[in-house]
């Protein structure tokens, strides 16, 4: 890991152990603003346009991309440690700078840092009737109530950190009271709040990003698997698979899946199947790996936006209206996103500001969604 990006990972931890302080949107902005002219004046950081895509994340690649398409020009800030994930867009006279990806600062009703508290969002779903799981927040302070809460709501439940992504410091279907400490434990290395909500059982997590209230891409998160040909063993199925070139290794900037994690409870679900790694899967058979969808673990991602029930639909783009969002990442459980949210027990876990749309171009399987051509039509439009 380099230094900028342990630097980075340093002072996300400090952020989300610092009380939430709620300023203005225009203050915040004028903040950003200020520092960045800041910088630029006392020569530690530029504005460049001789970056390469390694010098990027994924996210700004596949925007930069598109955008570039249309004939803007891209400049990205270079700081003191290398490039960083402020940009500014140029294009017959128009300047536009952003952080991270265009829309994020264009909400009249609530700042992006608010968008991503998982547990404010919670409470604003739950009161306006949208579908959200039982749960409720809690403080560092607050483990022995946190506990016997979930002995009420019952088990199995999840324990998060109130913000944070990537599924850090998340723990699902726990069914004790030993293992809920042990997860409470785990969210507090990245927050001083923590929630604790029902696990809806049978079902998968989607992520449905909505841009400019309108255009909808939603990607299925499943289970680290193999499938069966009849001839190779599953270590051999896992070997192959992690051999894809789009797999990386968790952690490295530039991959959107990750190798398949062999751990105990691999050797577990093989187990309760009567399988072994050294069994010989037949064609076809398909068998989870491990138990969560992460994508750290090795998860794959499966193109479903053809098959998005229209009231799901309508569900994501009303969720980016009622918080006046024009970009956003709205994390979705049930069952089959093909049936409507009405009809089956499903609940919107969480949003994201700052969403990563790669997850749409580089599906495990089915066909990309350009979410990055969406974004730069919106950003002709409202910058």
């Amino acid at each position: 890991m380099s230094l900028i990006h342990q630097i980075d990972n340093f002072s996300s931890r400090i952020i989300n152990w610092t009380p939430s302080i709620t300023l203005p949107s225009k203050f915040d902005r004028l903040l950003g603003a200020f520092l960045t002219k800041f910088l630029l004046f006392s020569g530690l950081a530029s504005w460049r346009s001789d970056f390469t895509d390694s010098d990027l994340n994924l996210r700004a690649s596949c925007f930069i991309s598109e955008a570039r398409k249309k004939g803007w020009q891209l400049e990205v800030l270079r700081g003191p440690f290398g490039f960083t994930i402020y940009s500014r867009a140029k294009k017959n006279g128009k300047r536009v700078a952003f952080e991270g990806l265009p829309l994020t600062d264009l909400s009249d009703k609530y700042k992006a840092g608010f968008i991503d508290n998982k547990g404010k969002i919670k409470i604003i779903l739950k009161k306006n009737d949208f579908p959200v799981a039982p749960g409720k927040l809690f403080w560092f302070w607050q483990i022995r109530a946190a506990v016997n809460y979930g002995r009420e709501l019952d088990y199995p439940l999840v324990v998060k950190p109130s913000r944070g992504s990537g599924s850090e410091g998340v723990t699902t279907n726990i069914g004790n009271s030993s293992r809920l400490k042990k997860a409470v434990n785990v969210a507090l290395r990245y927050g001083p709040t923590f929630i604790v909500e029902k696990y809806i059982t049978e079902a998968f997590v989607h992520r449905a990003t909505v841009v400019n209230f309108k255009f909808v891409a939603c990607v299925k998160q499943v289970p680290a698997n193999v499938v069966g040909d009849g001839v190779s063993t599953i270590r051999e199925l896992i070997e192959r698979k992690n051999r894809d070139k789009r797999r990386g290794e968790w952690g490295q900037r530039r991959f959107v899946l990750y190798k398949i994690v062999q751990n105990k409870t691999t050797i577990k679900l093989l187990a309760d199947q009567n399988y072994n790694l050294d069994s010989v899967l037949s064609a076809s058979k398909i068998i989870d790996l491990q138990r969560d969808p992460f994508l750290k673990l090795g998860g794959d991602l499966i193109e479903v936006t053809p098959r998005i029930h229209p009231d799901n639909l309508q569900l994501f783009r009303t969720v980016a209206t009622f918080f006046a969002v024009r970009l956003v990442g709205i994390d979705f459980i049930c069952p089959d996103i093909s049936v409507s949210w009405r009809n089956q027990r499903c609940a919107i876990l969480e949003l994201n500001s700052l969403p990563f749309i790669e997850l749409h171009h580089f599906p495990s399987t089915g066909a990309s969604q350009n979410v990055a051509r969406a974004l730069v039509e919106a950003l002709a439009k409202y910058y």
